[in-house]
């Protein structure tokens, strides 16, 4: 006569869902951090730069990687010129195109968890070096967003543990 317990596979099944839990929770904090991101960005702001065709900010966006892999990503918006409401008749707009395949670019090899910011218009290091901010804030405040996504993350997880 004997006991047979199946321990092992029920603290995998558990150790797996709580793996999955993290995976959500990182990959959410990504996507909170990568949107105030590009929301600083695309906002007119103190040395700010004239947006003549909209495709500058249009090319401001975010992509979330694991591994490579695309998991969430914003809208690469079209943005029309100027700050006016709505798109001139006939305009021509490749900026969030531009944008989203920089992004991709990069992000594609990346290991582990990866968010991606780019202005995708390859005159925004142009535009930057004349001392305008197109990605400088919203760089430095994502730096921030991240560490205390991540210290409320570990937080959370002990507490699930205790």
């Amino acid at each position: 006569m004997g006991i047979t317990a199946q321990f092992k596979s029920d603290i995998d099944n558990v150790f797996n869902l709580l793996l999955k839990e993290i995976d959500k929770q990182i990959i959410e904090s990504l996507c909170r951090v990568g949107e105030e991101a590009v929301k600083l960005a695309r906002l007119p702001h103190e040395n700010d730069w004239t947006d003549q065709t909209g495709n500058l900010r249009s090319s401001i966006g975010y992509v979330v990687f694991v591994d490579g892999k695309q998991h969430a990503m914003s809208t690469f918006d079209n943005v029309p010129p100027n700050g006016e409401r709505k798109q001139p008749k006939n305009a021509i707009y490749n900026g969030s195109n531009v944008g989203y395949e920089l992004a991709k670019q990069v992000g594609q090899q990346t290991q582990g968890y990866a968010l991606v910011v780019v202005a995708g218009m390859n005159y925004a290091v142009h535009v930057e070096s004349k001392g305008r901010d197109v990605l400088t804030s919203a760089e430095k405040q994502a730096e921030k967003n991240i560490a205390k996504e991540l210290a409320d993350l570990v937080t959370n997880v002990k507490k699930a543990f205790e």
